[in-house]
């Protein structure tokens, strides 16, 4: 399967390349940067009610100081799917100053037979 020439596609890519049957659901996570706390919680507010069953958490990242918040939603990683969720995620951090993060997934652990 081909992907765009992006950070997503080229994360997908990789994933494809390393084995990881991308027709499967799997838990992602999504991140979204923050200067203050208020602001990560005003976003939280509203990413819980946009996401509605998707894991919302806000910390305090000590490599970087900054709030992180983390949006943990299982589903297939479709490129259409997740530049949509970032899109949305841009639009409900947009008015408290947050800026979208990238996101990724724990790899998956190998069976054991």
């Amino acid at each position: 399967m081909a992907f765009p020439n992006d950070a997503n596609g080229e994360l997908l890519s990789l994933m494809q390349q390393e084995g990881i049957d991308l027709t499967q659901p799997y838990m992602l996570d999504f991140y979204v940067v923050f200067g203050s706390e208020k602001q990560g919680q005003l976003t939280a507010e509203a990413v819980t009610e946009a996401f509605p069953g998707a894991g919302v958490f806000l910390n305090l990242s000590e490599d970087t100081g900054q709030w992180e918040l983390r949006l943990q939603q299982e589903m297939v990683p479709e490129y259409e799917t997740i530049g949509a969720i970032e899109a949305r995620l841009a639009e409900l951090a947009k008015p408290f100053k947050g800026k979208t993060d990238g996101w990724g997934m724990l790899e998956p652990e190998d069976e054991e037979e």
